[in-house]
């Protein structure tokens, strides 16, 4: 690509140095260290990665190959490459319970083949990944998840027109989700979390020697059950209370869907919307506490005792999604990173392109203040969620800048067939810092020109950025300095002062 070309809806061209981007590969394979906030890399850089979730979550049928069962991805290695000339360099990777073990203490060998398969040809593109233990709804039974003969219930399933309203409105996912959280006796008389953690155990055991492998999701959006009603109950009282309305017709115009965007509108206040997250605050704080926090232990456990290096991604609670302040505690693991979620409630209906910049940015705000409490890197696991459709641009630009601002690394959720052309890719391939030798300070891209800074450090390997158009400039201490540019890829050589670049 010249320098005088636009962004468009095509990837740039990929870099032909593959090794600036080329995962660090030791012993056990790929290590990342945390410090502070910051990601480091075995040369001692400071890493921020930018990528997507990949992800095949199946079908209901209970048997059959993982083929049968639609755990296969119907991406290409065409479409990885097209990722990683985006300046893509993370791909966080759906894993589903139900695919792996598809009978109790049995694990399906072909789709775990099929798993790192898939993650050669995410190496040989230059990207690293995580392993996401996915679910939604809890189970395979209801969505995706947990196998069928982990699912322990007697109630009848009844899916609800926007699929997420189930973690409010079914009792069978309510009952599945309490049995799961007490760890209840399954098959065998095995403990449903023992299981789970066993299931993890193999995974990294499995994994912890590929090269494109980063590290371990452990639980994508734990979700509490029978207690998920009270939990939106207070939600909305404390919405009508910050807003002076009725309770009940609150809760009326939340089930219309004209109703309730107009009562989102109340949330462009961002008073309002903290006030109403405090309010919520203790009841998720104690589901984190009591139950998420001693199932995340007893997994990082098993995922230690396989992987002692391997960075450990932990999420928070589902409603914390909406912008309900995170109440979890501290891992207790030297490597782990905290791996937030958010949308706008526009989120998986037809206003996507209505999503508000104020609101998922409060989100993301009270996601700020869980990680400063914690202390640890942030990766957004998931964010976006734009489809296909025009008119998303804005908002995927204003939350890659909220992401730049806190210096945070991320994940788009999420690609599907004809994300290359969509108006969301478009918004993606943008420049951004990849590594920084030394201490990345700050960056921001603004009308399509990166500025970044560091304090340099001899690291014996160098900065790098994704630059897909423009003129490059650098600064060491004031004073103009060389550069290499390959393609998309510009490289600074590592050494000693204050660095400044600008390109667009």
């Amino acid at each position: 690509m010249t320098h005088d070309q636009t962004l468009s809806r095509t990837a740039p061209a990929a870099s032909s140095d593959e090794a600036l981007l080329r995962p660090d590969v030791s012993g056990h394979g790929t290590i990342l260290r945390t410090d502070g906030f910051r990601l480091r890399d075995s040369l001692g850089r400071h890493r921020v990665f930018h990528g997507i979730n990949l992800i095949s979550k199946g079908n209901h049928l209970p048997t059959g190959s993982y083929l049968d069962r639609g755990f296969g991805g119907d991406w290409t290695p065409e479409d990885i490459a097209d990722l990683a000339a985006r300046g893509f360099t993370l791909v966080r990777f759906g894993v589903i319970w139900a695919a792996v073990e598809p009978e109790p203490g049995h694990y399906d060998e072909a789709y775990l083949d099929w798993v790192a398969g898939q993650l050669d040809v995410i190496h040989d593109a230059g990207m690293l990944a995580v392993l996401d233990s996915h679910q939604d709804l809890y189970s395979q039974a209801f969505s995706d998840g947990a196998p069928v003969w982990a699912t322990l219930t007697s109630q009848d399933f009844a899916a609800t027109e926007l699929w997420s309203d189930a973690y409010l409105a079914s009792p069978a996912v309510h009952e599945a989700l309490d049995q799961f959280w007490s760890n209840a006796a399954g098959p065998g008389g095995v403990g449903l979390q023992d299981r789970f953690a066993a299931m993890w155990a193999h995974v990294a055991r499995r994994f912890r020697d590929h090269r494109a492998v980063v590290g371990y999701d452990l639980l994508n959006e734990p979700t509490p059950g029978s207690i998920a009603p009270q939990i939106f109950a207070s939600l909305i009282g404390a919405f009508a209370h910050a807003t002076g309305q009725d309770p009940e017709q609150v809760f009326a115009d939340f089930a219309d869907p004209e109703a309730k965007f107009a009562q989102l509108a109340r949330l462009e206040d961002e008073t309002v919307h903290r006030e109403v997250g405090d309010a919520v605050h203790p009841l998720v704080a104690a589901f984190e506490s009591d139950a998420v926090a001693p199932f995340m232990e007893r997994v990082r456990a098993s995922v230690r005792a396989e992987d002692p290096h391997g960075l450990i991604l932990r999420e928070h609670n589902y409603f914390a999604n909406l912008g309900v302040p995170s109440g979890q505690p501290a891992l207790d693991d030297a490597n782990w990173a905290y791996s937030p979620h958010g949308y706008d409630l526009t989120v998986d209906t037809a206003a996507i392109a209505l999503s508000s910049n104020t609101r998922a940015a409060t989100i993301f705000s009270r996601h700020a203040e869980t990680a400063e409490r914690l202390g640890v890197p942030v990766i957004v696991g998931e964010w976006g969620a734009l489809d296909l459709g025009d008119g998303v641009e804005s908002h995927a630009e204003a939350l890659q800048d909220v992401f730049d601002a806190r210096g945070w690394s991320w994940t788009y959720w999420c690609w599907q067939k004809g994300f290359a052309a969509s108006e969301a890719a478009a918004a993606l391939t943008r420049p951004r810092p990849l590594a920084f030798a030394g201490d990345g300070l700050h960056w921001r891209v603004v009308d399509g020109t990166l500025h970044a800074g560091w304090r340099g450090a001899e690291t014996g390997a160098p900065s790098v950025f994704f630059a897909p158009d423009g003129a490059v400039s650098v600064l060491r201490d004031g004073e103009p300095m060389p550069f290499t540019r390959d393609g998309v890829w510009v490289s600074v050589a590592a050494g000693l002062g204050d660095f400044e670049l600008t390109v667009g």
